[in-house]
């Protein structure tokens, strides 16, 4: 529960909830105010997926299932092979 209160992510998220529950309590109710809340909600959710999704990673590489150094081997690679492709291109000059 402590990694999902103390991330700026969801922190700012749900402060920013709070200016919208400012702002609607001294406006309309119409579709826009409900596009904001539907916004808002989005925004809530993907800043708790991502907690999750970095504390599953992170226990993943604890646990020895993944390389972190894994991603960094394989950008290297792919941006030699890119390279290397482009040295063989052909290019025709008229």
């Amino acid at each position: 529960m402590r990694k999902y209160l103390l991330n700026s992510g969801v922190l700012g998220s749900i402060f920013s909830g709070w200016g919208l529950l400012q702002s609607t309590r001294g406006s309309k109710r119409d579709w826009r105010l409900l596009l904001l809340w539907l916004g808002w909600l989005s925004s809530v959710a993907l800043s708790f997926g991502a907690v999750a999704q970095d504390a599953e990673k992170k226990r993943r590489i604890a646990s020895g299932e993944i390389d972190p150094d894994a991603d960094d081997q394989s950008k290297a690679a792919k941006k030699a092979e890119k390279k290397a492709a482009k040295a063989r291109k052909v290019t025709l000059s008229i």
